[in-house]
This record gives structure tokens, sequence and C-alpha cells, in this order.
């Protein structure tokens, strides 16, 4: 029994990847697959190879979404921010997107990343050979008050400042060359489907309530929030 589950997961693996190629080979120009078939690529490198990671970027759009209109409804001032960014048209949302980056920083999507050293590494007066597993705590790294400041509040405007995205005290799509490939197109979805609610509507109240002068609680059950929404 134990030999055959990886045998029928590689048989499945493969026959996703055959479908997406068959999918690609006839795609709209328009289309993701499309297009990373029509640029051109590192030699060695498969263009569709990453497709798994954008459907689940897709997949876990909803929950980002959700938390993160959650966190604007307790903000207002960052709430009519991201409203002027979305009514405004602003290329790119970059106020929007730098909220949405805030809250996938309080509320990772991967709650653990999982790295090899590659040489050898002293940790607190201690060496490790290269080759060993560290397992790196999302929840905790990325709100560490010794290294973030102002780590359990909510401060989209961290995102704003030069070389944000190069500050490996917060990684919400990790670093290098594991960086998260779907991290493009989640940040593309999320900040759309915002836009499309924050230009029409207000948030007026969100359960549960959130003492935003204290530290914001390190989980959210999703299926637990509430959502107020009055025209504009």
């Amino acid at each position: 029994m134990g030999r055959r589950r990886p045998e029928a997961a590689k048989a499945l693996y493969a026959e996703v990847e055959d479908r997406i190629a068959r999918y690609a080979a006839t795609a709209p120009a328009h289309t993701l697959a499309a297009r990373a078939l029509s640029e051109p690529s590192p030699d060695g490198t498969d263009p569709l190879g990453q497709a798994h990671h954008w459907l689940l970027g897709v997949d876990l759009a909803a929950p980002v979404v959700l938390r993160t209109l959650f966190l604007l409804a307790h903000h207002p001032a960052e709430q009519e921010a991201a409203h002027a960014d979305a009514a405004a048209g602003t290329e790119g949302l970059p106020r929007l997107r730098a909220c949405l980056e805030e809250s996938v920083r309080l509320y990772p999507i991967v709650p653990d990343l999982v790295r090899v050293t590659r040489t050898e590494t002293e940790w607190r007066g201690v060496r490790y050979p290269a080759g060993t597993n560290v397992l790196v705590p999302m929840g905790f790294h990325q709100r560490d008050p010794e290294q973030v400041d102002g780590g359990n509040l909510f401060a989209p405007g961290r995102w704003l400042v030069p070389d944000a995205h190069g500050d490996t005290r917060v990684a919400p799509f990790s670093h290098g060359g594991a960086r998260c490939p779907g991290e493009h197109v989640a940040l593309l979805l999320t900040s759309l489907v915002c836009a499309e609610v924050l230009r029409g509507h207000r948030i007026t109240a969100a359960r549960p309530a959130l003492d935003v002068a204290r530290p914001l609680p390190g989980i959210l059950d999703t299926a637990a929030l509430r959502l107020r929404l009055t025209r504009r």
C-alpha cells in the first residue's frame, strides 16, 4: 500500500501536467499560459512548470481578500486611502497592494518555511553542517518585536518605502530563488477584487471587533469573519 500511493500521486501529477500543456497549446493569446509560452525562457526551464503555483494563488485569494477587508474595516483611514487608489484607477493600485501584503504578513498563507543551509552555518554559538534543515515559523518571524517595528500592528505604509520587498525580516512570499511564483498572480487577483468592493462600498462594521491600539491576534478564523457594506 505504501508503494502504490507515491505511484498514484506521480500519475495524477503527470496527468495534470499533460492537461495543462494541452490547454496551453491552444490557449487564447491573452491568457497567462499562452503568454508564458510566448515569452523567452532561460535554457532548461519549463515555462509552464509553475502553473500549479498559479492555480494555488487563485485558490488562496478568497481568504486573503476577506482578511484584508476585515482589517480595513478596523482601520478607516487606510480604507479611505485604498478606496482613493481604487476610485482613481491608480496604476498597480500601490496602496491597496500594500494593504494586501501587510495582511499576508500578519496572517501568512504558509505558516512555516522550510529551508536547507548551503554551507556550514553558525547559529547562537553552535555550528551546523551544510544541508541542515531550517524551519522558519512565519507567524512569529514577521511579527518579532525585536526585528520588526510595529510587527503586531496593521501598517501598510511599510510596503511603500524603497526596497521594502527586499527586507528579509518580512517575507510574505519568501525571498530569493524560492520566492513564491504565484505571488504576482495572487496580488493581481486580490487587489482587483478588493478594488471592486471598495470602489462602490464602504465597510462600516466588522465582527469580531478588534482593538487596533493593541497587538492584533495571531490567528483569525476566516470562516467567523463578518463584514457590513454600505454603498458610497
